[in-house]
This record gives structure tokens, sequence and C-alpha cells, in this order.
């Protein structure tokens, strides 16, 4: 218990810095991973004591292990982009922070991954799909990703869907909520329809929405991108 104690308070201490570097994963990994083990130090213990405790314990075992096997399926893809666009406004206002991927601060590219594996968490809850809460979900979470690596389709994660010479003005209805747009290697926006577009950067100093008007003098709307699209939220 002191082990899980320490790592507890790791993990606390680790999640409160914005930049979400592979010892602070590794934290979290392994305190999630030393809180399962325990409880099965401590299951071990009860049915040795209470041998009878053990069948129900199996029961349900057996059903987690059909729920997973039988029970994974593609996702909602219509649910999931709205969660996903809804994750991505509860950022408006976030402090921008080079590399951050939380509540201290975010990027462009950890807007962009943050929103999607908070949206595949809750809808994985909300449709009860192994499919959505298992490995698919912790390796694009442990998967650091840059905005080169969405533009390149690293680990398979992004489809490319065309170019734009630029987004003020530009016709987006052959594109979907959640598509994003890819500025050379620095920088990335998401589409959350109506013309609006919403990004974290350091001119703004925050997570902002706004409209690719024609007539808008916003230097990312006036540069050739590359449109993206999450694997997950393509159409089934």
């Amino acid at each position: 218990m002191c082990v899980l104690a320490l790592l507890l308070l790791a993990t606390a201490i680790a999640l409160r810095q914005p930049v979400m570097t592979t010892s602070v994963r590794a934290v979290v990994a392994a305190t999630l991973f030393f809180a399962v083990f325990t409880g099965f130090v401590y299951l071990g213990k009860l049915f040795q004591s209470q041998p009878k405790t053990a069948y129900p314990a199996v029961f349900f075992a057996v059903l987690l292990a059909l729920w997973v096997v039988l029970g994974s399926k593609a996702p909602d893809v219509d649910a999931l982009r709205n969660g996903y666009v809804k994750e991505l406004k509860n950022q408006v206002g976030r402090g921008y922070v080079f590399g951050g991927e939380n509540n201290a601060g975010i990027d462009c590219s950890g807007l962009a991954r943050v929103a999607l594996w908070q949206a595949m968490l809750k809808e994985g809850i909300r449709e009860f799909n192994p499919y959505l809460l298992g490995p698919t979900l912790w390796k694009f979470w442990w998967r650091d990703m840059t905005t080169g690596n969405i533009g390149e389709s690293r680990y398979g994660y992004t489809v490319e869907l065309g170019r734009e010479d630029k987004l003020a003005g530009a016709d987006f209805s052959g594109y979907q909520r959640g598509d994003m747009a890819v500025v050379g290697n620095s920088h990335v926006l998401i589409y959350i329809g109506n013309d609006q577009w919403i990004e974290a950067t350091p001119e703004d100093g925050k997570v902002v929405i706004n409209k690719a008007d024609a007539d808008s003098k916003r230097p990312h709307f006036n540069t050739r991108v590359k449109l993206m699209r999450w694997w997950i939220l393509r159409e089934q």
C-alpha cells in the first residue's frame, strides 16, 4: 500500500506538469498497473480466507472476457465526432504552453490529441464499447504526436483528405467537423463547423475559435494547408 500511495503522489505531481513526457506517461501507467495488481493480491487473500467468494468472481471474470472478445465493435462515428468537438470546445481559453497536454497548458497538437482520447474514453463508457476503452485508447494516449506526425500520418492515425491554398474563404462543405488543417510541420487547426476553426497559438496565448472568412487576416488562414482526418473518425 505504501508503494501505491507513493505512486499516486508521484502521479498527482506529474500531472500538474503541462508537458506529458514519456516519463510522466510511464508514471501514470505504472500507477494504474500497480493499482490493478494490488487489487488482485487482495482478491487472492480474500479467496483464500473465504473460498466461496471465488465463484461470483469467476462468473464476472468470464462475463468480462466475453464482453472484451464479443462486445468490441466499431464506434458510433457521428457520436464520437460530436464528443470530439465538445471536448475541443471545452478547451477554449486554456493557456498556451509549447508541448502542453493538460489543464496547466496546451499546444496545437496537444489540443487535437487530448480532445480525441478524452472523447474516446467518454464515448467508450457511454457505448460500453471495449474497442474504445482498450488497447486502441491506451496506445493512442501513450504515443506522443507532433504536428508533423499528424501531417505525415504517423502510426496510421491520420488520413489525408486534400490540400487548400488557404482556409480563408474556402469551401468546407466536403469536410467533417473534427478534420484538421496542418500548416507545414508547425501548426494544426481543427474544424468545428460553420467555417470555424479551433487552435492553440502562442500569438493568442490560449485556445481560440475563429471563423475563416474570406477577408480574415489570420496568418494560418492564409497559408497553404494539408487537410487530415483522424483514422477513427473515418466513415465506417
